[in-house]
């Protein structure tokens, strides 16, 4: 899969394409309702993309890898919002959701099927210690007969996607938690505290640069990714010009070296002929 992927990256591309915000829209809705032709197998997603670009008339200007780093990025971002919104439970995590300009789209495209499942926190008699654990539905319970039977006779498909969404929340476990843990630190300082402008003042301000860390954070990521395609498609014209050079170097010195021939038969020819002149002339 992944030798595919870099065979895709390094396709010529005749020009640099720029990602608009009515591509992300198109690609949200598309992807939502072609779900059916990313199957999980190998080469899936990339034949599914490939589709993608056809459907859009976008054949020699994007490739099935950068299209589908931009859905990665989409969907990574979404489940870190749907995560912070889940644990956060205040309107701080509300807004840093909704203010996100393609969340309700995502939420309508894939909110349905992913498993977020956030850590539960326990607090202690201090403030400053907080425990936390896992929720109980992520705890493995004995399955009897029936269960078991009926896993093993469901889809592979539907295992493999179970297992891979399980994979992904436990992974993030650590961030969520420093994330919770400074949630819940500050609404205990709240508490603790009467509420004043000035505090609602700074809570407002704190939000505002969360949020705008979020988006110059994507905005880095997208420049970023823009970036590497655009040194890919000039590293490709740089060779298709090498090339080219190489071919007319060698034509060029193929017919200096029949002109060279050509001039060396003719003197011969004509020393041959002047020898003959002078052998009659005797």
């Amino acid at each position: 899969m992944a030798t595919v992927e870099v065979a895709y990256a390094l396709e010529a591309k005749p020009a640099f394409y720029k990602w608009s915000d009515e591509d992300t829209r198109s690609l949200i809705a598309w992807r939502a309702a072609n779900a059916s032709l990313f199957t999980g197998r190998r080469n899936a997603a990339m034949s599914g993309y490939e589709t993608y670009i056809a459907s859009r008339g976008l054949e020699g200007r994007v490739n099935p890898a950068f299209v589908k780093k931009k859905w990665e990025n989409l969907k990574q971002k979404y489940k870190d919002l749907k995560c912070l919104k889940a644990v956060s439970c205040t309107k701080a995590g509300e807004s840093s959701a909704t203010s996100w300009k393609w969340y309700s789209l995502m939420e309508e495209a894939i909110g349905g099927t992913l498993l977020i499942i956030p850590p539960v926190l326990i607090a202690s008699s201090s403030h400053d210690d907080m425990a936390m654990m896992a929720p109980p539905s992520m705890m493995m319970p004995e399955l009897d007969t029936a269960t078991t039977s009926m896993m093993e006779s469901a889809p592979k498909r539907l295992r493999l996607d179970a297992m891979e969404m399980l994979t992904g929340v436990q992974g993030k476990e650590e961030r969520f938690e420093v994330e919770v843990r400074q949630i819940v630190v500050g609404e205990t300082k709240e508490k603790e505290e009467p509420r004043t402008g000035e505090g609602a003042e700074g809570e407002e301000r704190r939000h505002r640069e969360a949020v705008e860390r979020e988006e110059r954070r994507h905005s880095e990521a997208l420049e970023r990714e823009e970036r590497r395609h655009q040194e890919a498609v000039e590293r490709e014209e740089r060779r298709h010009r090498d090339a080219i050079e190489r071919e007319e170097r060698f034509f060029r010195e193929m017919r200096d070296r029949e002109d060279r021939r050509d001039r060396e038969t003719a003197a011969r020819e004509e020393r041959f002929l002047a020898l003959l002149e002078t052998l009659s002339k005797k």
